[in-house]
C-alpha cells in the first residue's frame, strides 16, 4: 500500500474517529502550521522535537484556497497559503517559517486537483513546479529542516475523495490518507528538498503523466518549510506548478487567479532529475 508520508505521531493524533464524513471533493486545499520545542539529541540541539505545542489550521473540505498565519509567542512565526489559482487550476503554494533558539516552527501547504483528459488519443504530459526560496539554516538536524516539496500523480477508481466536515479532518485526509478506499494507484512522484543555507534557492521538479482519452488524473502537491533552532525558511516567493501542455485538460476546479510568476517561465524542458525522496512529518 502506498503512502505519501510515513505514519507519525501527528498522523495518529489526527486519526481519531470523527462523527461524520460528509464532504466529497474532486479538488481542494489545506494548510497547517505548528510550533514545537526542540528536545535535543545525540548530535545537535534539535535532533528531536516535542509534541505540537501550538498550531493553526486553514481551509475546509473543498476549499479552493486555504491560509494560516501566526506568531507563536516564544517560538517564532509561520505562514502558509495555497490556492488552485495557476493556469487551468494548477496549485500555487506559499510558505515561510522562522524559529527562535531551541524551538521549531513549520508550515504544511497542500493541494489536490483532478484533471480529465478529453483528447482523442493517448499521450504523455509533464506536470512540474518551480520553487523560489531563501533560507538560513543554523545546523543539520535529524528531524529535518529546510524547504521540502513534492508532486504526486495518481488515479482513483472513485469519482471523489471524502474529506470530512472540518479543517482538521480536511488536512488529515489530504496529508496522510493513501486513498486506498478510493482505489488509489500511483502514477508518478517527485520530490525537491534543500537543507542548507541558500540565499537564492531555485528548484524545478516534475512528473511525467501518461493520459488516456476520458481518463481523470489526480495531482497532490505539498510544500513544507520546517525551521529549527533559530533557522529561517522562506518559500513565500512561491511554488508555482503547471502543465507543459494544457490542451484537452479540464480541471475539476479553479480559484480566481492572483498575480504570480509565470508558472512555466522557469520550468522548461531541461528539468533536473531529482534526488532521493524524503519522508517528512507534518509538524
Amino acid at each position: 500500500m502506498h503512502r505519501l508520508f510515513a505514519p507519525t505521531t501527528l498522523a495518529l493524533l489526527l486519526a481519531a474517529p470523527f462523527a461524520s464524513h460528509a464532504v466529497e471533493i474532486t479538488a481542494g486545499t489545506a494548510e497547517f502550521i505548528t510550533a514545537r520545542d526542540c528536545t535535543g539529541g545525540a548530535t545537535s540541539t534539535c535532533d528531536d522535537v516535542s509534541h505540537i505545542v501550538m498550531s493553526q489550521y486553514g481551509g475546509s473540505g473543498g476549499a479552493f484556497s486555504s491560509a494560516a498565519t501566526a506568531t507563536f509567542a516564544g517560538y517564532g512565526n509561520a505562514s502558509g497559503s495555497v490556492s488552485l489559482s495557476g493556469t487551468i487550476g494548477a496549485p500555487v503554494l506559499h510558505a515561510s517559517a522562522s524559529s527562535l533558539a531551541g524551538k521549531r516552527t513549520n508550515t504544511n501547504s497542500i493541494a489536490v486537483q483532478s484533471y480529465t483528459y478529453t483528447g482523442a488519443g493517448a499521450t504523455t504530459r509533464t506536470f512540474g513546479g518551480t520553487l523560489t526560496y531563501n533560507q538560513l539554516e543554523t545546523g543539520l538536524y535529524l528531524n529535518n529542516t529546510g524547504v521540502f516539496a513534492t508532486i504526486e500523480a495518481f488515479t482513483l477508481t472513485a469519482a471523489a475523495i471524502d474529506v470530512g466536515t472540518g479543517a482538521q479532518q480536511n488536512f488529515d485526509t489530504l496529508f496522510n490518507d493513501d486513498f486506498s478506499a478510493e482505489g488509489y494507484a500511483l502514477v508518478a512522484q517527485m520530490t525537491y528538498s534543500d537543507t542548507s543555507t541558500n540565499a537564492a534557492g531555485l528548484g524545478t521538479f516534475s512528473v511525467d503523466v501518461p493520459l488516456a482519452p476520458g481518463e481523470t488524473i489526480w495531482l497532490r502537491v505539498l510544500l513544507q518549510t520546517p525551521a529549527a533552532n533559530g533557522s529561517t525558511v522562506d518559500a513565500s516567493h512561491t511554488l508555482v506548478t503547471g502543465w507543459d501542455d494544457t490542451a484537452n485538460l479540464t480541471p475539476a476546479a479553479t480559484s480566481l487567479p492572483v498575480p504570480e510568476p509565470a508558472p512555466l517561465a522557469l520550468f522548461g524542458l531541461g528539468l533536473a532529475a531529482l534526488v532521493v525522496a524524503k519522508r517528512r512529518r507534518a509538524g
